[in-house]
């Protein structure tokens, strides 16, 4: 005959709860620093032994969490698309209180590049030379953001244009314009020349006076 099955008590029950949660937060602040420093310098620049440091905690606890940077960069980069996907949300949210197709597009590309403004060059060239599984992943979340957008804008697009190639060719101006040397060579902030390239592009692809109707 089997013996019954010791249940939990409810304080072994709250002591492993209460555990969980705090490995969730020193987990949450190691990822919060390493990013911030990432973004800021490259992550190349960012050190596992520093960071440890500035977090008051030892190597040990740090990789006992993250094994790796390679884990920490995964990590980041989750964090950061869901991180663009709320920014998604709410700027498009805001389509049912703006006039036009193209000042929902204009409010949303002010997020975009607020959210742009804070990553170093470094970081860029970092993920693609030293972590291309995380960079993949990464433009797979970009490429996901991109058709999310489309979707919204499809339907303002003018009949006699081919949507994608309109979408192209917004990918293709924005990208450009994004480009840190090309708006350091102009003497502009990123935001203007985003802002400048989409105006310019809604002016000959989208449908003029067009009101907006919710997206189902």
């Amino acid at each position: 005959m089997s013996r019954p099955t010791k249940s939990r008590s409810p304080r072994a029950t709250r002591v492993k709860r209460n555990g969980a949660e705090e490995q969730a937060r020193v987990r949450d602040r190691i990822l919060v620093a390493f990013s911030a420093r990432a973004r800021r310098s490259g992550i190349r620049a960012v050190l596992m032994a520093e960071l440890a440091s500035d977090l008051r905690m030892s190597a040990m606890t740090l990789y006992k969490h993250f094994a790796s940077k390679d884990e920490l960069v995964d990590a980041m980069v989750d964090a950061w698309a869901l991180e663009l996907a709320a920014i998604d949300a709410l700027e498009w949210e805001k389509a049912k209180s703006c006039a036009s197709a193209l000042e929902v597009l204009l409010s949303w590309a002010d997020a975009w590049t607020a959210s742009l403004s804070q990553v170093s060059p470094a970081f860029f060239a970092d993920l693609y030379r030293d972590h291309p599984d995380a960079w993949e992943r990464f433009h797979a979340v970009i490429d996901e953001r991109k058709q999310v957008a489309a979707g919204h804008l499809r339907s303002f697009v003018r009949e006699d244009a081919d949507p994608e190639i309109v979408f192209q060719m917004l990918d293709l101006l924005v990208t450009q314009a994004a480009n840190p040397r090309f708006v350091e060579t102009l003497g502009v902030s990123r935001r203007d020349a985003v802002r400048a390239a989409i105006s310019l592009w809604g002016g000959g692809a989208l449908r003029q006076r067009t009101t907006l109707r919710p997206v189902s």
